[in-house]
């Protein structure tokens, strides 16, 4: 504790770069106390040796919420204190071999020049998403996804948009419902608008059979720049309309509440299900089976908060996820981007996760690839998921 008490530059440091308000030197004390005082134990030397791993306090400070009920001191975090709270555990790193538990150990000093790790944002998110709310009526989710594409000419890229909102429900006799409406479709930026106005500023673009290397569009499909009318009606499929490692296997609500909350053992469980899906191996593909299995925790599947943090905290222990730092995901929200490798079609492929580390919520998964216009201009198509609400909530659909 007197180590990490003695460093109040490299948790400012680490606090700034997440672009966070900086709160008073009052705040920082009172937010860094109650943080490792949560935490159960002060941390100790780094430990690199792979043999001797340690428990990650985190859990033992989930036990202690769970003796004393909701914890007091999380309400002060929520109206203030996260700033604090984030800049503290940001000052750990996880470090372990991939077969161990989880270890929290101090990184190395943190300079004002230095952006924060990977392991450093994710473990961030982890602290913030144990503390979100753990019921209600409905778990609501509100996505809206989106494809960045070339126009049939190959003049200039179009970015369409839908948005998909879905409440389901463990009462018995109310029945899980959806919405949803396509948003349109538009060139993506001023220079794509530029070049969609010399083409005579279509109002729909009729795609041609082979659509390959045009980006994520059906074969002979017809766009519409137009939005389209709201749609809704009753939810039968539950979140089983996925095709995610869980998603394929967990189809009612005992066996989502199957799904350990500690981090060692939801590690067991994700190699387990991914070993049952698709065989058993090794390396690379397993890593990134096991990265999309956390991601489809984090961004969708209704578990606990708890669930959720162990999630961010295996993904944290793992290789692969590089930062990127500040940006904007497609919704224009400020957050802080992670890149990986996950397995789409059977083949690794790049993807980027944006996060807002203070409320630990996933804003955007988006995949891009670079491509080539018309006019010899490199531009990147892809498609992407921003998440607009994920969680629990009282609050029904409009019937």
């Amino acid at each position: 504790m007197d180590e990490l008490n003695d460093r109040p530059d490299e948790l400012a440091a680490v606090r700034d770069l997440l672009s966070t308000p900086r709160p008073s030197s009052e705040v920082v004390d009172s937010g860094r106390a109650r943080l490792l005082a949560a935490l159960a134990a002060p941390p100790q030397a780094p430990q690199r040796a792979p043999e001797a791993p340690q428990r990650v306090p985190l859990r033992a400070a989930r036990r202690e919420r769970s003796r004393r009920g909701r914890s007091r001191w999380w309400a002060p975090v929520r109206n203030g204190l996260i700033g604090a709270a984030s800049a503290a555990a940001l000052a750990l790193a996880v470090a372990v071999p991939s077969n161990s538990l989880i270890d929290l150990s101090p990184d190395p000093v943190v300079s004002a020049s230095a952006p924060p790790t990977a392991r450093q944002i994710l473990l961030a998110a982890a602290v913030a998403m144990a503390t979100a709310p753990s019921d209600g009526a409905y778990w609501r989710t509100r996505v809206v996804t989106g494809q960045l594409i070339l126009s049939p000419d190959r003049q200039y890229v179009i970015k369409r948009q839908s948005l998909r909102e879905i409440w389901l429900t463990r009462t018995d006799g109310q029945r899980d419902r959806w919405t949803g409406r396509y948003l349109g479709a538009r060139p993506a930026t001023p220079q794509d608008e530029a070049a969609w106005r010399t083409a005579g500023s279509p109002g729909h673009w009729q795609y041609p059979a082979d659509v390959t290397g045009l980006g994520r569009v059906s074969p002979e499909a017809l766009v519409e720049s137009a939005p389209g009318p709201p749609q809704g009606g009753p939810h039968r499929v539950g979140w089983r309309n996925a095709d995610g490692i869980l998603t394929k296997q967990l189809v009612s609500w005992t066996a989502l509440s199957t799904i350990p909350s500690d981090p060692t053992a939801l590690r067991a469980f994700l190699v387990t299900h991914i070993a049952r899906e698709n065989g058993a191996y090794v390396g690379r593909k397993m890593e990134a089976e096991l990265r999309e299995s956390c991601l489809e925790i984090i961004t969708g599947l209704p578990v606990s908060p708890e669930v959720r943090s162990s999630a961010y905290q295996i993904l944290a222990s793992m290789p692969g996820m590089k930062p990127e730092g500040a940006v904007t995901d497609p919704l224009g929200r400020a957050g802080q981007a992670l890149s990986y490798q996950v397995m789409r079609d059977d083949r690794l492929s790049d993807e980027r996760l944006v996060i807002d580390a203070e409320s630990g919520l996933p804003l955007a998964t988006e995949t891009r690839i670079v491509s080539r216009v018309a006019d010899g201009r490199d531009v990147e198509i892809g498609s992407f998921i921003a998440y607009q609400r994920i969680g629990w909530t009282d609050e029904g659909p409009a019937q």
